[in-house]
């Protein structure tokens, strides 16, 4: 019996690396040495980058129907959410996939060096800067400059990061 469960371990490993494979093989960029933990979702994959030596933890679901981009060196800790597209605002619209909200529907830019904590959702429009940080379940609604955590619902600035020169 033993045996039986080791071999389906390994099944079930190499079922996810061919997946991880696959996904790789759809977004519009992918780098070397990224991780995307094989619970993720990604809703358009050819509409999103992700640069080199990032990863992508468990759970997280991206909606790239406008486009995202994620720099290098990135970590998005598990069940994030991050979406470039908004639903109408008009209500008889609002439940109808068709009627997407082009004016609030816009590309999400992670910058390289970013943590997104755990939880965190990042809506449409939203670019974040190079070495920022993202606590955990904040709601980011505008943009966070470079060198900066934020922290809440709707996330907002609470003090500088400071960059270590290498």
């Amino acid at each position: 019996m033993k045996i039986f469960y080791s071999f389906l371990i390994k099944i079930q490993d190499l079922i996810i690396v061919e997946r991880l494979k696959r996904v790789k093989a759809l977004l519009k960029f992918c780098g070397s040495n990224v991780t995307i933990h094989h619970t993720c979702n990604i809703i358009l994959p050819q509409r999103m980058e992700i640069g080199h030596n990032s990863y992508v933890s468990s759970y997280t679901t991206m909606y790239a129907t406008f486009g995202i981009k994620i720099g290098d060196n990135c970590l998005i800790s598990s069940n994030c959410g991050i979406s470039s597209v908004n639903h109408a605002i008009n209500s008889s619209n609002r439940m109808k996939t068709q009627h997407l909200d082009h004016l609030e529907s816009k590309p999400v830019v992670i910058g390289n060096n970013v943590w997104v904590g755990m939880n965190a959702c990042i809506l449409p429009g939203v670019t974040i800067g190079d070495n920022s940080i993202i606590g955990s379940g904040s709601v980011v609604t505008k943009d966070v400059p470079a060198n900066e955590i934020w922290v809440g619902n709707p996330a907002r600035f609470v003090k500088k990061v400071i960059v270590n020169p290498l």
